[in-house]
């Protein structure tokens, strides 16, 4: 499998366990489901940032491939000018750096806390000790074990990725991201027990 694969892969999978969060945080109305609510956005924000990440890797895959494209490579004979397009055609690129990604200081708390304060509040912590109301555990349970099998999917092809991808930055973020959804499987895997 070719790395952009890996990457179109992971990118589906992020999508759709994005909206499995979102319908699920949608039915989380009741104040007894507070700490679920927030655990599952934390996640959910999580899934957001990989997916705009493998978007932007897979674009740059793009980019990467027309810039080879418009610069005359051809693959008519192994001369050293074709190795980026034979790199290509095997699942190897080298792709362009990618934006780093900053988030502001965690500030001062007003009356009305920014929606950016919320963000970096929620990022820096990944509440595991939340209470599941009695009498909703099986369904509630039912529904971690799904993220869970998702979380596990997604981990596999940032694996996958993490051995494919021959540029640091790319390796650097499926590390991380695997690294991400692997934090992700013990939360849920300590609600599920």
């Amino acid at each position: 499998m070719k790395v952009v694969e890996i990457v179109r892969d992971a990118r589906n999978l992020e999508d759709n366990t994005l909206k499995e969060y979102i319908k699920v945080l949608k039915k989380l109305k009741s104040a007894e489901y507070t700490d679920l609510r927030v655990l599952l956005l934390r996640m959910a924000i999580d899934t957001l940032f990989h997916k705009h990440i493998m978007e932007a890797i897979e674009k740059a895959y793009e980019e990467a491939l027309d810039l080879i494209n418009e610069f005359g490579y051809t693959s008519e004979d192994e001369v050293p000018e074709d190795a980026p397009r034979k790199q290509i055609e095997s699942g190897l690129v080298i792709i362009p750096g990618l934006p780093a990604l900053t988030l502001p200081f965690y500030g001062v708390l007003g009356s009305r806390i920014p929606p950016e304060e919320v963000l970096d509040e929620l990022l820096s912590t990944m509440k595991d000790n939340v209470v599941i109301p009695p009498g909703e555990e099986k369904k509630i349970k039912e529904t971690l074990r799904k993220f869970k099998e998702m979380s596990e999917k997604m981990k596999a092809n940032y694996e996958k990725l993490e051995t494919k991808a021959v540029h640091p930055i790319i390796t650097a973020v499926a590390r991380e991201t695997r690294r991400n959804e692997e934090q992700h499987e013990a939360v849920l895997e300590k609600l599920i027990s």
